[in-house]
């Protein structure tokens, strides 16, 4: 695991012990953004995390939680500042943190560079029963949504893709039995850098890792390439997203055929 991560998607080890890994982009100052924990029982996604701004924020989430009900609590964890653990209707784990140690930015050190030199953490996709009451938990929490998915003929929604920062998406929630970690979302610089990964999966022996792709999405404003770790989870590389920033950018409806 950590060479596919750190050589082929290029990823920096930030820390690592004799039982835990962590990563962070090229772009990134903050600490980590991926933690791979060694285990002996099934492979798992174990949590997904947002940044807020403020401790303060950390507070404001929590008076949040108790008043609908929503069990959450201040957990103590590795290179993170406090810590605010919970889950969302579907049942997905889910933690906030608002500071972290940090560490030099590399994106300039191009000659430390590996395999596709991601930037930074962009997104996860859950899979969960109820997409609109989920969504509706995230807005309330202050995530708008970008993009929605109907099935063709109907007002059927089966798909919300809502973000927080400046780009389409940070949770993207689809229509499946779960909750299940469907993957997270790295972006890289450039469409090279797709393929540079995918030469050097094949030249360490991870060819059969690439899943999928290089491709271009549709309404999804971007290239991609999905693959897979040693231990199956998946990870999408994309070039970087188009900007929604205003307020009056409405919501844009995407319409899929039923299967």
């Amino acid at each position: 695991s950590r060479d596919f991560y750190a050589e082929v998607l290029g990823l920096i080890v930030s820390d690592e012990d004799t039982d835990t890994i962590w990563l962070r982009g090229v772009e990134e100052r903050c600490h980590h953004s991926l933690t791979l924990k060694r285990t002996t029982g099934q492979p798992q996604c174990e949590r997904v995390g947002f940044r807020v701004f403020t401790d303060e924020d950390l507070e404001k989430a929590k008076s949040h939680f108790e008043r609908i009900g929503v069990s959450a609590a201040f957990v103590e964890v590795s290179h993170q500042g406090r810590t605010l653990h919970f889950s969302d209707p579907a049942g997905t784990p889910v933690e906030l943190c608002a500071t972290m140690p940090t560490r030099p930015r590399m994106h300039t050190k191009i000659h430390t560079h590996r395999g596709a030199g991601a930037l930074r953490m962009d997104h996860y996709q859950v899979l969960v029963p109820d997409v609109l009451s989920t969504a509706r938990f995230y807005m309330d929490l202050g995530f708008r949504i970008s993009d929605y998915i109907c099935i063709e003929g109907s007002e059927h929604v089966v798909g919300t893709f809502l973000h927080r920062k400046n780009n389409p998406w940070d949770i993207v929630l689809l229509t499946r039995s779960g909750p299940r970690f469907h993957h997270g979302g790295y972006v890289i610089e450039a469409l090279e850098d797709m393929i540079r990964a995918c030469d050097v999966a094949g030249n360490l022996g991870f060819a059969d890792r690439i899943e999928h792709g290089p491709g271009r999405h549709g309404h999804q404003h971007s290239y991609y390439l999905y693959v897979r770790d040693p231990d199956g989870h998946r990870t999408e590389l994309l070039l970087p997203g188009i900007q929604v920033i205003d307020i009056d950018d409405d919501p844009v409806r995407c319409v899929v055929s039923p299967k």
